[in-house]
């Protein structure tokens, strides 16, 4: 299956995907240092997103959030890849401050097309998804 997005920042990369059906901060959401999702009571919290594609509805938090993913790209625990359906501001701070790829706006929704451990590649402005 292709998606396509609108590119936010551009680059390939394929990885595994975490699917998280709620917005992600790296505020609170993520620890820095192990690369845990950590949502207190969400079925994927203890997952690692390290060089994971990272999937979800948006973005939250506050500034400090493209901080917290440089120090998780430098202990080489951040995502590879953000896919979203609409990112926030923060979370496009966040990807750029790490220059990993992100996209948003697709013409089918990630969310609910792409399942956790799937495999994703992104190439520039378009989206593979493989069982």
């Amino acid at each position: 299956m292709k998606l396509k997005g609108r590119v936010i920042n551009s680059g390939k990369v394929q990885a595994e995907a975490i699917v998280l059906d709620v917005p992600f901060s790296f505020i609170g959401d993520f620890d820095p240092n192990t690369g845990e999702i950590t949502i207190e009571g969400h079925p994927l919290s203890g997952k690692n997103l390290a060089n994971k594609i990272l999937v979800c509805p948006s973005g939250k938090g506050g500034t400090i959030a493209p901080f917290i993913a440089y120090q998780a790209q430098q202990k080489g625990v951040s995502p590879v890849g953000i896919l979203c359906r609409k990112a926030d501001p923060l979370l496009c701070e966040s990807a750029l401050a790490i220059n990993i790829p992100i996209l948003d706006s697709f013409d089918q929704d990630p969310v609910t097309s792409i399942r956790t451990g799937m495999t994703v590649t992104i190439n520039h402005d378009t989206v593979e998804i493989a069982d």
